[in-house]
C-alpha cells in the first residue's frame, strides 16, 4: 500500500504533465458541472481558492459566480504564534484584490473589506493532490484544508475538484483528515 507520500508524488507528477490546453479545456467542463449542482445553485458564498500548478483552473468558476450573483471568498494564509491557518476574505475583484503570497499562490492583498467567519461559507472548493472514490483528499500536508473545514457550518459543502488522473484506488485516511461531500473531475461526480 502506498503512503501520503509517494501517492503525493506520484499524482504530482501525473498533473504536471498536462498541457496547459489540457488543463483550461478540463476545468471548463468541470466548472460546467460545479455550477449545474444543486448545492452549488442553492449556496449564495461559495469559497474558492486561486489555483497553481497545474491544478484545476478556478478562474472560470470564479467568474461564473459573479454572473451568477454569488458572494466568492478567498484563502489567505495567516500567521499566529508560529501557527499558520487560513483566513477567509470576501473578493469582488480577482484582479485588483489580490498578489502572490505564501508559496508564491495568489491571494487576497488587503484591497477589500477584511476577513469573514468561515461559518457564513455555504459552499467550500477544495483543492487537493489527489482523492480517491470515498472522497478522502491527500494536499500538500500543511493541514490547512483539514483544520478550516473542521469549522465550517455542518450545512456547507465541501467539494473537491481535481482532474480524473488525480484520483487514485486508495488514500490513507487519519483521524484528523476531513472527508469530502464530493469531488467533481472533468469526467464524473463523486458523492
Amino acid at each position: 500500500m502506498e503512503s501520503k507520500k509517494e501517492i503525493r508524488k506520484r499524482a504530482l507528477e501525473l498533473r504536471k504533465a498536462l498541457l496547459k490546453e489540457e488543463v483550461i479545456e478540463k476545468s471548463k467542463i468541470i466548472t460546467n458541472k460545479i455550477i449545474t449542482l444543486e448545492e452549488f445553485l442553492e449556496s449564495k458564498n461559495i469559497m474558492a481558492y486561486m489555483d497553481f500548478s497545474n491544478e484545476v483552473s478556478t478562474k472560470f468558476l470564479i467568474e461564473k459566480c459573479f454572473e451568477m450573483g454569488k458572494k466568492v471568498f478567498l484563502p489567505k494564509v495567516a500567521y499566529k504564534s508560529k501557527r499558520r491557518y487560513l483566513e477567509v476574505y470576501e473578493v469582488t475583484d480577482i484582479k485588483n484584490q489580490l498578489s502572490k503570497g505564501t508559496y508564491g499562490i495568489l491571494e487576497p492583498n488587503g484591497n477589500f473589506t477584511g476577513k469573514v467567519d468561515e461559518k457564513i461559507i455555504d459552499m467550500v472548493v477544495v483543492p487537493g493532490v489527489a482523492f480517491d472514490e470515498k472522497r478522502n483528499r491527500i494536499g500538500f500536508g500543511a493541514g490547512y484544508y483539514d483544520s478550516f473545514l473542521k469549522n465550517t457550518k455542518k450545512e456547507c459543502h465541501k467539494v473537491g475538484i481535481a482532474f480524473e488522473i488525480q484520483i487514485c484506488p486508495y488514500i490513507p485516511a487519519e483521524e484528523h483528515d476531513v472527508p469530502l461531500d464530493m469531488i467533481v473531475t472533468e469526467k464524473r461526480v463523486i458523492k
